[in-house]
């Protein structure tokens, strides 16, 4: 009996690679979570970002597919300052982005299920320098921003 209802050579794996751009998204809230570094000496804030968008467009060829609610993205903050970086304001980007008022402090539950604007770049193949683990070419989060107040968007059922 056959399973499959079309042919399998045209059908893509993994999540979809989409085009660089700025996309409405949802933080996801059951996937956020601080867990320890690399190094063992700090922590991290892990992020899984859906994309909210519907179509989107392909990186690899510029077509356009429906978003069902497969294209997600994950980010990792780091928590640890160095003399050369200051985690907060990754992190005041955040709370900027999620409209938490200025003078509160961020909470990992002030970000669940938060709407919030998102910039994906693509990102190359990459080997890991103390691994040595080859990570896959993929969508990258490189900023998160509020919804402008005039954005007429609404989340679709899956987000």
């Amino acid at each position: 009996m056959k399973l499959n209802t079309k042919s399998l050579a045209g059908v893509e794996i993994g999540i979809p690679q989409i085009s660089e751009g700025i996309y409405h998204a949802r933080i996801v809230g059951d996937k956020l979570e601080v867990k320890p570094n690399k190094r063992g000496d700090g922590n991290n804030l892990y992020l899984q970002i859906r994309i909210l968008d519907n179509p989107v467009t392909l990186y690899k060829d510029g077509s356009e597919i429906e978003n069902k609610g497969q294209i997600v993205c994950s980010r990792y903050i780091s928590l640890t300052p160095t003399p050369d970086y200051d985690p907060d304001q990754n992190l005041k980007e955040l709370a900027i982005a999620i409209r938490l008022a200025p003078e509160a402090d961020l909470n990992v539950d002030d970000l669940r299920d938060k709407l919030v604007m998102v910039k994906v770049e693509h990102k190359d193949e990459e080997k890991d320098k103390v691994t040595g683990k080859v990570y896959p070419a993929g969508n990258e989060i490189r900023r998160f921003t509020p919804i402008p107040d005039d954005d007429t968007f609404m989340p679709p059922p899956f987000g």
